[in-house]
């Protein structure tokens, strides 16, 4: 039986950080206990799935903390920093008693608030293909000393304490962004198989294949023709692009379906159909009945 996904509620997220937090924009705490519901840290809140509404970045002081996500297991040890993004799901499987990991959690308009976080926005898709990087001691120890300033801004509530602290967040987003571009440097001088692009190609569909059906979206941002693309995708999995990107739209419009809190019409334009009845020859022809169908059969 699939778990329900539990939300992780702004309104509620920010009230329970209300004494780390900048208004409801940015949360700075090392209270693991408070993050997740204001609940203890027990078996409890194991294996269950979460989703976060904001962006969630964590840096492991100690311990380490086991999380399953859609594409895997990652393990979050001593020095690593992972970055979850808005709509990601995650589970934590296991944790050791001594972790203890510093969380920023901030909304998009927080992270993107200037120009100078235009680069990061790199740095936020290699987050989604790599599920963390490995600080290094001198980075470590920054991000540790930052932390504390940002803390002693949000307590003292001075003028201009958010711009302060988004360039704090700067700092250390371009101290990684340094560590990444390392990373996919070495990365770019390998030449390409068709599993590392299979693999790229599933976490662009997993991200955008809400807003995005066509496979020359995903061909134009892999750096490929569509013809090639689709290739290397059939080679490396049996199955064609367009093949997976409509499974993932078959299986999210089925779940909403179910769900019982979106009208056909609501669905169809979260999915980013032209109209409800484009949507619903696209899921009558792959699913074999209406979408009203569908929603009234057990």
């Amino acid at each position: 039986m699939k778990k329900k996904v539990i939300q992780i509620s702004p309104s509620e997220l920010f009230k329970t950080f209300e004494n780390e937090s900048i208004g409801d924009s940015f949360i700075a705490s090392d209270n693991l206990t408070a993050l997740i519901s204001d609940r203890k840290i027990n078996s409890d809140i194991l294996h269950f799935p979460f989703q976060a509404n904001e962006i969630i970045m964590a840096v492991c002081i100690e311990g380490s903390l086991k999380v399953k996500l859609e594409t895997g297991n990652f393990v979050l040890e001593k020095n690593g920093a992972w970055v979850v993004l808005p709509q990601r799901i995650f589970e934590i499987q296991e944790y050791t008693p001594d972790f203890k990991p510093i969380v920023f959690i901030m909304k998009q308009s927080f992270w993107n608030q200037n120009d100078s976080f235009l680069e990061v926005v790199k740095l936020q898709q290699y987050f989604f293909k790599e599920n963390g990087i490995k600080l290094t001691e001198d980075m470590m120890n920054e991000t540790i000393t930052i932390y504390g300033l940002i803390k002693n801004k949000i307590e003292k509530k001075m003028p201009f304490s958010r711009q302060i602290i988004q360039q704090y967040i700067n700092v250390l987003s371009y101290n990684v962004y340094a560590l990444l571009q390392q990373q996919m440097q070495k990365t770019m001088d390998k030449q390409p198989t068709k599993e590392y692009v299979f693999e790229q190609f599933i976490r662009l569909v997993e991200r955008y294949y809400r807003q995005q059906h066509g496979i020359e979206f995903y061909a134009d941002r892999l750096h490929l023709t569509g013809k090639y693309l689709s290739a290397l995708i059939r080679s490396a999995s049996g199955k064609t692009a367009a093949e997976w990107i409509r499974e993932y739209l078959i299986m999210e419009a089925k779940t909403l379906l179910k769900s019982g809190k979106m009208s056909i019409q609501q669905v169809s334009n979260e999915l980013n159909f032209y109209d409800q009845s484009h949507f619903g020859v696209f899921f009558k022809k792959y699913v074999g009945c209406s979408p009203r169908a569908y929603q009234k059969c057990n």
